[in-house]
């Protein structure tokens, strides 16, 4: 109860200082600060709320986005997640060189057979078995709006597509907040970063041939294929540096590991940004490096722990504050139609799986509940669909595009705890 009063207090001060002095020369100037603030001790203090009744601080902190944002309190406006976007890619590099430093090889050996078949059941079934059914699907449902089959068929490749992205985020932000540790944690990291790295190396090939429904007299070529390998390419290249520097730095130097992995985070992101290369698959690979040849895997994760905080609560704040309201109102029950469609394909590839190598229940029945989480890929997605079609009908597609991310995004981190503590791996 004092939390929440603390908390109500917080933002309502927040609130109408910012309605009163939001003009003044001086607030403008140090307006970022002011919101970074708020956004630190408002997401902490209802993430703490949250624990007390058992949900994981994640939510706590969307929750927090989602009512001090633009689309409500507006205290965390659009212009402040531009100027402070940068925090979001730093925070994006340090999840995945995380999740990069997590992924044991000897452990991936070790349950090899089952990784494998999860990983192409999750994929291979995930994805047919959606744009089976959404193909007609999508022609009932949005047959009266769209009349146009070719761009029905694009939308169903696109959300197919995007129902593969696993969020690594969630994945590390639920791992660190219950401690766990186990198989189960293992196998959902291990399919999750290797899940990742695929989906960003095939996304801009399968966007590219969805344009092709999406866009009259667009042409699929190999000059894309070729431009979307070198990109993946430089990416690991520049990864496997950073590991080597993070090596060389943990052996030879070892002091100010805070101040210097956040430079690395700095470094990665700008390098990323200046050469347009995936700051996931960059920051994934120097994690890997560092973990699996050299021995000081435990070094970098310690490093990273004691600066993480304030970037998961400004990263998952942030993606609370980009939820769009409006469209998940827009078009609730086709999204929830949707869900529910992506989690029971989820949960056959992995029941298939486990069937297929006679697991036990926790891995057939319940593992599927840590594959739930999505990446926010929904909005280089949206702006696909918006400038290929503009107007009412790529208004709706885009509304159930995000929509559909967005819930998918507050279920993760409840059923992969659920899962966890299923598992008895929290606190382990």
């Amino acid at each position: 109860m004092k939390k929440f009063f603390i908390f109500s207090v917080l933002i309502l001060f927040s609130y109408y200082f910012k309605s009163f002095f939001s003009v003044t020369e001086v607030f403008v100037k140090t307006e970022g600060l002011f919101v970074l603030g708020v956004i630190l001790l408002g997401s902490f203090l209802l993430a703490g709320i949250l624990k007390k009744i058992k949900f994981p601080g994640i939510i706590g902190y969307m929750i927090a986005g989602v009512l001090i944002g633009p689309e409500m309190l507006n205290i965390l406006t659009y212009k402040n997640l531009s100027d402070l976007h940068f925090l979001e890619n730093l925070a994006i590099a340090f999840i995945a060189i995380s999740a990069g430093g997590e992924l044991k090889l000897s452990k991936i050996k070790s349950n090899l057979t089952l990784i494998n078949l999860m990983l192409f059941n999750q994929i291979f079934v995930l994805f047919v078995g959606l744009l089976i059914v959404l193909i007609p699907l999508t022609k009932i449902l949005l047959g009266s709006v769209i009349q146009n089959t070719q761009i029905l068929i694009g939308f169903s490749i696109l959300f197919s597509i995007t129902a593969l992205a696993k969020s690594p985020a969630i994945i590390m932000g639920i791992i660190t907040e219950v401690k766990a540790k186990g198989r189960i944690t293992d196998l959902v990291l291990a399919i999750t970063v290797l899940k990742s790295i695929i989906v960003v190396m095939i996304f801009p090939l399968a966007i590219t041939y969805a344009k092709t429904y999406l866009i009259d007299g667009f042409i699929f070529t190999l000059d894309q294929i070729y431009q979307s390998g070198t990109i993946i390419f430089s990416s690991i290249l520049l990864g496997l540096a950073v590991g080597l520097i993070i090596i060389l730095f943990l052996k030879f130097v070892n002091v100010e590991k805070a101040l210097f992995l956040l430079i690395i985070g700095i470094l990665i992101t700008e390098l990323s940004h200046m050469f347009e290369l995936e700051i996931l698959i960059c920051a994934m690979v120097a994690g890997i490096v560092v973990e699996n040849f050299s021995s000081k895997g435990e070094e970098l994760l310690s490093g990273i722990n004691k600066i993480s905080l304030p970037l998961y609560i400004t990263f998952f704040t942030f993606a609370g504050a980009s939820i769009h309201l409006e469209s998940i109102k827009k078009a609730f029950f086709i999204t929830m139609a949707l869900i529910v469609l992506r989690l029971f394909f989820l949960y056959l590839s992995n029941y298939l799986a486990g069937k297929w190598l006679k697991e036990d229940d926790l891995v057939t029945k319940y593992s599927w509940m840590g594959f739930v989480g999505q990446a926010g890929i929904a909005v280089g997605l949206a702006n696909i669909i918006e400038r290929s079609i503009p107007g009412e009908i790529g208004s709706l597609l885009i509304s159930i595009l995000i929509a559909t991310v967005v819930i998918n995004e507050f279920l993760g981190p409840i059923f992969f705890k659920y899962l966890l503590t299923r598992a008895k791996e929290v606190n382990a």
